[in-house]
């Protein structure tokens, strides 16, 4: 049986009160060194470990904090692995622990939130898509909460922290413009520009879309050749490919795809149907992620920042915790990564 503070006092003959005191490094009260070095002599012996649910009960604070998200993401995701990596270096500078819920997909709304508010956390870093119920249910119960790379338009107060989702979309959009390579093919009169989205709907996803709409649409670009094709997932092989074919074969082209794992499954789908990727297609993608797995092209993308945007994340929700007012977006610059693909 563990031995607790309450065993030690009676052993050396002390108070419960100075002994809990002493092994709670309390340095407030003017206790003897000699008393302090037979309580602590003691817990050594007895190989005392303090209890950690008790101590987080008297502080008000368990220092760890979680990370929800309703995606069907696991650790192999690039988007979740790098933010992963940003957390973790957030919480060892803030000294904090991070709890990840799992199984959440097989569990209602009030389940998850009954998990998130069951006091071993004090706070949620979260990624959720516009319909998840359960941000309303952390806003309206007072968890300090940080939204990752999505602005949560349900609870327009909640805090977050994004990339420049339209600013990075520009900068890819001006470059394809003015020197991408289909416009050495031919005009921009001549030109099918595809923004491929997914079914689901995000926030970044809906700020990317806009921005490459309005780029395109102030270049004077034909409107109707401006295009927007929605598929399921991520999975360009689930893609209308009757629709694209037609679009790839009409003559030179940019299919700007919504995130990185789009356009590499785009990129992969085109090799498979076409031995190659066509010459007058310009192929681009959103986020940073490089994959070695395709030497022989590298993605025109944008770089997000994914990680510094999971460690800022961490900040500013322990910043939070503790009380301080949070500005409604905290919003890091997205730069352009130039490529083979366009």
């Amino acid at each position: 049986m563990a031995v607790t503070a309450k065993d030690i006092a009676s052993e050396l003959g002390l108070s419960q009160s100075t002994v809990s005191r002493i092994l709670n490094g309390d340095t407030r009260q003017r206790i003897s060194a000699e008393t302090r070095r037979r309580v602590l002599d003691a817990a050594e012996k007895h190989q005392y470990r303090p209890n950690a649910l008790a101590s987080a009960l008297r502080k008000g604070r368990t220092n760890v904090i979680g990370l929800y998200t309703n995606q069907a993401y696991d650790a192999r995701n690039d988007f979740l692995s790098n933010v992963l990596a940003g957390i973790q270096h957030g919480c060892r500078a803030e000294a904090l622990d991070l709890l990840l819920p799992v199984g959440t997909h097989s569990r209602t709304p009030d389940e998850i939130f009954r998990t998130l508010m069951d006091g071993r956390i004090d706070g949620v870093l979260l990624h959720t898509s516009a319909e998840d119920p359960v941000v309303s249910m952390l806003t309206q119960a007072g968890m300090p909460v940080i939204a990752l790379a999505d602005p949560a338009p349900m609870a327009p107060a909640l805090p977050c922290i994004t990339a420049d989702d339209a600013g990075g979309m520009r900068a890819l959009t001006e470059f394809l413009l003015s020197n991408g390579r289909h416009m050495l093919c031919a005009g921009v009169s001549g030109a099918s520009w595809v923004f491929i989205e997914p079914a689901f709907q995000l926030t970044s996803v809906q700020r990317r879309r806009d921005a490459w709409c309005d780029t395109l649409r102030n270049a004077d670009v034909d409107s109707g050749m401006i295009r927007v094709m929605t598929i399921p997932d991520e999975d360009c092989e689930q893609a209308d490919w009757n629709a694209l074919q037609a679009l790839i074969e009409n003559g030179p082209g940019a299919l700007c795809c919504w995130n990185d794992r789009t356009a590499y499954s785009l990129l992969r789908q085109l090799t498979l149907r076409y031995g190659s990727i066509p010459a007058h297609l310009a192929i681009t993608g959103f986020d940073g992620f490089l994959d070695n797995k395709l030497p022989a092209h590298r993605l025109t993308t944008v770089d997000c920042g994914w990680a510094d945007i999971g460690c800022r994340a961490v900040s500013l929700l322990a910043s939070s915790i503790s009380g301080e007012v949070i500005p409604a977006e905290t919003c890091l610059p997205a730069s352009l990564i130039l490529g083979t693909t366009a």
